[in-house]
């Protein structure tokens, strides 16, 4: 027998599944309820039991999405930049973890970090995967700053850039990489200068 609680969860994937089917078309700013009512097939009604709105919607949604990156990052980060893991061709288990999150929420996270999606979004997982990264160099080092010929501000956006790019490019192409290959990729991105990916032999 379905209980109560599993109806009101049967409910919000409809709702959930209704809004990234609009959003392969739509902008977020540009969906309404009315929308997600006809595609999900649930009156306004029904929306209104579980959302006050459009933006309580998606607000439970990267919430729920923002707490389980935090959560890994403030259980994770803690020998995040120990070289025997590259040198033994193995992942921090900070990055296993979050790709294991972007992997559960593929689809969801396709829309929200798509060019139809919430830019806010991302703008927040950025700022806490910075804020995660300059704190574990603190530990280590006992300074978060990073080499003296590369200013800090920009030293930063490149880290993050590469997961988050890599991570986003997976998300965005049907290419079947496996989470252990994507893994592997951010780890040789962090490891490996651009110049290293090209391949050249300097013989």
């Amino acid at each position: 027998m379905t209980t109560q609680q599993e109806r009101l969860r049967q409910t919000e994937t409809v709702i959930i599944e209704a809004l990234l089917k609009i959003g392969k078309t739509k902008p977020l700013s540009q969906i309404s309820i009315s929308d997600i009512s006809r595609a999900s097939g649930i009156n306004r009604g029904t929306f209104y039991l579980h959302y006050l709105d459009k933006n309580d919607l998606i607000n439970q949604i990267t919430t729920r999405l923002v707490n389980q990156i935090q959560t890994i990052l403030d259980n994770e980060m803690s020998g995040a930049m120990n070289y025997r893991y590259f040198s033994a061709d193995e992942p921090y288990p900070v990055i296993q973890h979050l790709v294991d999150v972007v992997a559960d929420n593929k689809l969801l996270l396709r829309f929200l970090l798509g060019p139809n999606g919430d830019s806010e979004f991302y703008l927040t997982i950025t700022k806490k995967l910075q804020k995660a990264i300059l704190q574990e160099l603190k530990r280590v080092k006992g300074t978060n700053s990073f080499r003296p010929d590369v200013p800090s501000k920009y030293a930063i956006r490149l880290i993050t850039n590469v997961i988050l790019t890599i991570i986003t490019t997976w998300i965005e192409v049907p290419d079947n990489l496996s989470k252990e290959a994507v893994c592997q990729l951010i780890m040789k991105a962090l490891y490996l200068s651009p110049y290293n990916m090209l391949g050249i032999n300097n013989k």
